[in-house]
């Protein structure tokens, strides 16, 4: 990108400033300024032109140009802001509810101001489980909605036009139950699936590297292509998967891998859809990317950069996507709730208002801001509303929205970002390298090579090498005790009190001929290959079982039941 004269002038005032710079050496070294990003990437004390003479301007190139590196529009922010995304879910669904109408009057907006939920369901459906099932016992509603079936979804909607809103479930592995539960409740308002606005998170590929799993990393993969191919044709409007990432730099792995495994996993499914039938340019616009936003400040903004260059770059050389929407890495940025500490809490207010100033000059898409309790409980209503502040006064007050990738052309940004694109690609490799992302999680490879980072975080923490203020530097005796929100003790037998009351009340002939098609389909799924996938028989038979009132316990036990474990094929 320079002449090979200002290359010569950028080298000899590299060695001047090198000279003056050793000359402060010996102080320097006792203010312990660190010599690599968190990631472990060595990093220089500064950067000048010749840092980026191997980059070509087409690998950087415009705001809304291929391959994407300075965003996905070129008007991006002064075009349409990004979107407030607190995540949403606790209690029972009136209390969710009382949340989310107390939130959107606050201010909580989406795309185009539409009006827009991010709701995350509770442990116990998270585990396919019924609230009056033993292993529910003191965790309903907990971490999230005790939402199971489709009454509990009039009970959680009740008076939204779903026609006008954008919903996304956050869901584990209850993912194909939860969304036939809600068309068939749409269905029941007189809405047809392809009126429906939302995301399925579609998280099967996150047992890899975090929390429990439900199903066999072969049969998950192909629940995820089911889910994909049963939306491409019939919910153009809906988004069909979200890659995890987030979830790897929250078990404690590096950014590097978050956007490398990301990468890795995405190439595995697209194989998948690809072997089923469907053509990248018709699902691949319907995926996006919850992104973890943490505290080495330009390494997470250099990794999103990153991960938008090698995502369109891959789908497009590697499976021959050409449309644009194909090649973009559409971003909904959660703020590391890994990070923050319980120790002075109202500190974690400066953490994610960084974080938050990162995503937005990153140039996402979405963004849940993490409430400045996070380690300690579910927020109050007072930490969520600081949060959602957070991103209105980024918005409204610091102009950070009114020029397109402003870190675009820095030395150091276009270097890092470079450097960990290469590094995400090598990652990329070691997994190929093990047979791919399905055969590295049932080796344990993944999940072995996170909890080595987190090991190493853990390690330099202790040692006080990574210095967190209010645990390992600035502790102080604490003062009084934060507000704690409490779920209400009366959750659990209410809960258990709807389920029974909607087994004793459903038609009962309909359910049980429901469920035994469901069972039918679902033993007839476990033995087929992806290859033999893209009728949706399983997602038909789901959504036939939800009209019938099955709840998420029941559909769950069918799926578990018969897509057990066996060897990899």
């Amino acid at each position: 990108m320079f002449d090979e004269k200002t290359l010569t002038e950028s080298r000899e005032a590299e060695a001047r400033w090198r000279a003056a710079f050793d000359r402060l050496g010996a102080r320097m070294e006792s203010n312990g300024c660190p010599s690599e990003t968190q990631s472990g990437l060595p990093i220089k004390n500064a950067y000048f032109p010749h840092d980026i003479e191997h980059l070509e301007f087409n690998q950087i190139g415009t705001p809304g140009s291929y391959p994407f590196t300075r965003g996905n529009l070129a008007a991006q922010y002064q075009f349409m802001s990004w979107a407030n995304q607190p995540v949403i879910g606790y209690g029972l669904p009136e209390h969710t509810r009382e949340r989310m109408d107390y939130l959107a009057a606050q201010g909580m907006v989406g795309y185009f101001g539409r009006p827009f939920y991010n709701l995350v369901y509770d442990l116990v459906s998270h585990e396919g489980l019924d609230p009056d099932h033993q292993g529910a016992r003191g965790r309903i509603g907990q971490c999230g909605m005790a939402v199971y079936s489709v009454r509990d979804m009039e009970r959680l909607f009740s008076g939204l036009d779903l026609r006008k809103i954008n919903v996304v479930h956050i869901t584990y592995y209850q993912v194909i139950p939860a969304l036939a539960q809600y068309i068939a409740y749409a269905e029941r308002l007189g809405i047809q699936p392809g009126e429906l606005r939302g995301n399925s998170m579609n998280w099967y590929h996150q047992s890899a590297y975090v929390g429990m799993t439900a199903f066999p990393p072969d049969q998950a993969l192909k629940l995820a292509v089911e889910l994909i191919s049963f939306c491409t044709k019939h919910m153009p409007r809906w988004n069909t998967t979200n890659f995890f990432c987030y979830g790897i730099e929250e078990a404690g792995g590096t950014a590097v891998e978050e956007i490398g495994l990301m990468l890795a996993f995405g190439k595995e499914l697209v194989r998948a859809c690809v072997a089923a039938g469907l053509k990248p340019d018709d699902f691949l616009p319907r995926f996006g990317f919850q992104i973890a936003q943490a505290n080495d400040f330009f390494e997470e903004v250099a990794k999103i950069r990153a991960m938008r260059r090698i995502w369109a770059t891959t789908m497009h050389e590697t499976f021959g996507a050409s449309d644009p929407r194909s090649l973009q890495v559409r971003i909904h940025t959660h703020t590391s709730g890994a990070v923050l500490t319980a120790q002075q809490p109202l500190v974690n207010l400066i953490r994610t208002t960084l974080h938050a100033f990162g995503a937005a000059l990153a140039g996402t898409q979405a963004m849940e801001v993490s409430s400045y309790d996070e380690a300690l409980a579910i927020p109050t209503a007072e930490a969520a509303t600081l949060a959602l502040r957070v991103q209105q006064v980024i918005q409204e007050e610091t102009n950070v929205q009114a020029v397109s990738d402003p870190l675009a052309g820095s030395y150091y940004v276009e270097a890092l970002t470079d450097q960990i694109a290469k590094a995400a690609l090598a990652v990329v490799e070691k997994v190929e390298a093990q047979g791919g992302y399905v055969a590295a999680q049932h080796k344990g490879w993944i999940r072995r090579e996170v909890e080595r980072s987190a090991a190493r975080w853990r390690g330099m923490v202790n040692s006080g090498e990574r210095r967190i203020v209010g645990q390992n530097c600035y502790v102080r005796e604490e003062g009084p005790e934060p507000e704690i929100f409490e779920i209400s003790p009366d959750v659990e037998q209410i809960a258990i009190e709807r389920i029974r009351e909607l087994r004793a009340t459903r038609d009962s002939a309909r359910f049980e001929r429901a469920m035994r098609d469901f069972e039918v389909v679902a033993k007839s799924f476990a033995q087929r290959e992806v290859s033999e996938l893209g009728d949706d028989n399983l997602m038909l038979a789901a959504i036939e079982a939800a009209r019938a009132d099955a709840t998420t316990g029941e559909m769950m036990s069918v799926l578990k039941s018969a897509l057990t474990w066996g060897p990899p094929h």
